[in-house]
């Protein structure tokens, strides 16, 4: 007996639920159909422009992108290659005097050093175009604006350094 009660139970439980009033009296039109869908992608419209730039595409484009002189950028590649100009004494054999060196560095737009020069007296030294060469390889961010000229101060007494310094103009 409490079989067949249980079993009349989840009867009636199993039709009440699958007759239930979620269904639509009705079959939709395909006018309310696109209607419905509209409506739908009139609300995902309005939340997307809600939330537009906080997840979506970057809201700069690459040619934004190219900004001003980066002066933190270019003072850690500037310090990269003093480090490395720094050890043309001793990889140099010819002699040449020790001491400080000034460069004067003029960049393109696109980061490249354009012209390079080496103060007196390593103007026609060996050493002077080593250290120039260290020098005239730093490739700092692209930028927007006129050329850029730096002079920055080598030590070239021949000791372990950590980099040279900008001169302040």
């Amino acid at each position: 007996m409490t079989r067949t009660a249980l079993s009349a139970l989840l009867t009636t439980t199993w039709l009440a639920a699958a007759c239930s009033t979620a269904s639509p009296d009705h079959v939709k039109t395909s006018d309310e159909w696109l209607a419905e869908q509209e409506s739908e992608g009139a609300k995902i419209e309005a939340e997307k422009k809600k939330s537009q730039g906080a997840y979506d595409e970057p809201s700069t484009t690459e040619d934004e992108k190219k900004r001003e002189w980066d002066e933190k950028q270019a003072d850690l590649e500037l310090k990269r290659a003093a480090r490395s100009a720094e050890t043309c004494p001793e990889s140099v054999t010819e002699k040449a005097p020790k001491g400080k060196a000034s460069v004067t560095l003029v960049f393109t737009n696109d980061g490249r050093v354009k012209e390079s020069k080496i103060g007196d007296p390593y103007t026609e030294t060996a050493v002077g175009a080593c250290a120039l060469r260290a020098m005239a390889n730093v490739i700092v961010p692209a930028y927007t604006g006129p050329e850029k000229t730096v002079e920055w101060e080598l030590d070239l007494s021949g000791g372990k350094k950590v980099g040279g310094t900008e001169k302040k103009k």
